[in-house]
């Protein structure tokens, strides 16, 4: 029955009393109640009374709440009887705020000394903390808190002074850093006014985590003053199976968010933005740091959960303001998916797996998208995926295009960084591409990209810094930069805002080739920013079969020419000839080159395709050159012996026809 009592001993049988210590005199007499929460805490509770029991100076008396407990906690706590003034409650698990409430509705004493199960405290914690209570000060004290020192399990000190190396201010004495970072002070560490605690009405009951950063913050506003010892005085346990990493103190920290931010509307007259500069990017720091620990230990429910929340959270942000608060990640660390589509690429694929798990910065998520392989690409992954980090999943052959969005759909990450099955990082690639993403900037920063190396099949370095012998225009910052020839942003050399890919939906699926080229020119169309990294970070294989050579991306391209043409039609009145000076000229010197290989190929079906594209593209050149490559060019490259001449000799050719064009 809720609020059923055991009394095991009564507070006067406590040896010892404040009368004791020569600190306290009559006149100032302070009862302390110790309140410690209990559920399902056999493991540590025995550990925690004795460090109760163990204070040089005493307390009043000791409360046990038994929060429903399913194990032998409560009947530890038993055995200390009639050696101890320990009170043992009883009520259905309603969570540590309800405990806590009803331990300090029973309780007698002026202080509320408040212990966690698994915590525990240094003999001078009371003695240390009731001291501010005896000095007279102009406003109420409310609490006294001190440092502690973090224990794992065993109980074996994991840091010292934990408190003294965070960033939160102490004592608190500004509303702003109470809002914008959390709190950090620790129950177990505290020494409470019992007359405050009860005229802000104790914990709120909903919050299952966050109920302490909410119950000081009341205090605060209140108008209560607290004091901070700098001392480790209590010991903190923090382990995996503890209340601070589970999915309740997840779902709560959302509770406590909404109420924050509804008690705390910007206020744009006054130009002081709560919401927008200090609370939702404090819980933004939070969940990502959840949702990095969730894909950690392949929990993919709650990163599901936390990506909800990250939306959520964004939501509260006027959508005027979002971007500068929600693109900027140098107050947090983002999250980063790799994605990698796999087509029958058994050959190389654990060699980029393991360029993957080697970075400096390591990815907080990999994810394969195996696009309907005949071959034991598939099962290479799995057993290189041991790592719980790598995800596979398998779909029918849908192409490069679809594999890559499939795999940014199921992706967690604010970052997605693309790998193609042949390619390979550089161990600091990850590192060095996410650096600019950390720096404050005013245009939202949509894509960062390297240069890389050339290798062949075996791996062998053929050109070192290829961007850099290449007349590509990096990064891009004009639109005919962009269309007069190809844009040369590989997806494996690139990092990509998982926001911004969104954005612009992805990379096109009718596309086998070129759908780089389309998806980096509508994010820079879409307006975001980009920066390029003149070092090469990765290595990019071209061989024969690769898709770079493929049939397919020739078909592609001609898609991707006429996507072009019909996007950037010539401009008359402003005097911008996209298609005739800038897309029509790429694509047919482009056609002329893999004209070249197809006769090298001796894939006389492959010439016959090109010199039909080289038809279309030809109606759009000046009207100048139309004649002589429908009349001239395109018949000697329909006859093979000239066709060879004209392919040995294309650049004098090409020489002799811009002096008579």
């Amino acid at each position: 029955m809720e609020g059923q009592t055991i009394l095991i001993s009564t507070p006067h049988d406590f040896p010892g009393s404040l009368a004791d210590d020569p600190c306290y005199p009559a006149s100032n007499r302070l009862k302390i109640s110790v309140v410690i929460p209990l559920y399902n805490g056999a493991s540590f509770i025995a550990e925690a009374l004795d460090s109760v029991f163990s204070q040089i100076l005493p307390p009043h008396e000791v409360i046990v709440v038994n929060d429903g407990s399913s194990d032998a906690g409560p009947e530890i706590v038993a055995k200390y009887h009639g050696n101890s003034p320990v009170t043992l409650l009883h009520k259905p698990n309603g969570g540590q705020s309800s405990a806590r409430n009803l331990g300090i509705k029973r309780a007698t004493g002026d202080l509320i000394a408040l212990l966690d199960q698994d915590d525990g405290w240094y003999p001078t914690h009371l003695h240390e903390l009731v001291k501010p209570f005896s000095e007279p000060r102009s406003r109420p004290l409310g609490w006294t808190y001190s440092n502690l020192d973090e224990v794992g399990s065993t109980g074996e000190v994991i840091k010292q002074s934990v408190l003294a190396n965070t960033e939160c201010a102490h004592p608190k004495t500004s509303l702003i850093d109470c809002l914008k970072q959390d709190m950090f002070i620790l129950p177990s560490a505290t020494l409470i006014s019992r007359a405050a605690i009860d005229a802000i009405g104790g914990f709120d009951e909903r919050l299952l985590g966050y109920e302490d950063d909410d119950l000081f913050l009341r205090l605060f506003r209140a108008g209560y003053d607290n004091a901070y010892v700098d001392q480790s005085l209590s010991r903190w346990r923090v382990y995996s199976a503890s209340a601070s990493f589970s999915r309740e103190m997840s779902s709560s920290r959302m509770i406590f968010a909404r109420k924050m931010v509804d008690a705390f509307p910007d206020q744009t007259s006054g130009n002081v933005f709560y919401a927008r500069d200090f609370i939702v990017p404090r819980f933004l720091r939070n969940v990502g740091e959840t949702l990095r620990r969730a894909l950690l230990v392949g929990d993919l429910a709650w990163a599901g959960a936390c990506v909800d929340q990250i939306a959520e959270l964004e939501s509260m942000i006027p959508e005027l303001d979002r971007r500068r608060v929600i693109d900027n990640y140098s107050t947090r660390t983002p999250t980063l998916t790799v994605v990698i589509p796999l087509y029958n690429g058994a050959k190389f694929i654990e060699e980029a797996l393991q360029s993957v798990l080697t970075q400096t910065w390591p990815a907080d998520e990999i994810i394969v998208v195996d696009d309907g392989s005949t071959d034991n690409g598939a099962e290479i992954v799995s057993r290189v995926g041991k790592d719980r980090r790598i995800r596979l999943i398998q779909q029918t052959n849908s192409g490069q295009s679809a594999a890559r969005n499939a795999g940014v759909d199921q992706a967690h990450g604010d970052l997605i960084a693309f790998l193609d099955q042949d390619d390979v990082w550089y161990s600091n690639h990850l590192a060095e591409l996410v650096k600019p993403f950390l720096e404050i900037r005013g245009i939202a920063l949509g894509w960062v990209y390297s240069d890389l190396d050339e290798i062949n099949e075996e791996g062998e370095r053929i050109i070192s810094g290829l961007l850099g012998t290449m007349s590509s225009a990096h990064p891009k910052r004009d639109i005919k930069a962009c269309l007069k020839q190809d844009m040369f942003i590989l997806p494996s050399a690139s990092l990509i805002s998982r926001r911004a890919f969104k954005n612009v939906g992805g990379f096109d699926r009718l596309l086998s080739g070129y759908e780089d080229d389309d998806f980096f020119l509508r994010m820079f169309l879409a307006g975001f920013d980009n920066v390029y990294i003149p070092v090469s970070l990765s290595k990019w294989r071209i061989y024969l079969t690769s898709s770079s050579y493929s049939k397919k991306m020739a078909v592609s391209r001609t898609i991707y020419a006429k996507k072009l043409i019909g996007r950037f039609p010539n401009d008359h009145e402003m005097g911008r000839y996209y298609v005739r000076d800038l897309i029509a000229p790429r694509f047919f010197h482009t056609m002329i080159e893999e004209f070249r290989r197809a006769i090298l190929r001796k894939d006389r079906d492959h010439q016959l395709t090109i010199l039909a594209d080289l038809m279309f593209i030809n109606r759009h050149l000046r009207i100048s050159h139309r004649l002589t490559i429908k009349f001239f060019v395109i018949p000697i490259l329909h006859v093979t012996p000239f066709a060879r001449f004209a392919m040995r000799h294309r650049e004098s050719l090409y020489r002799v026809w811009r002096r008579l064009f």
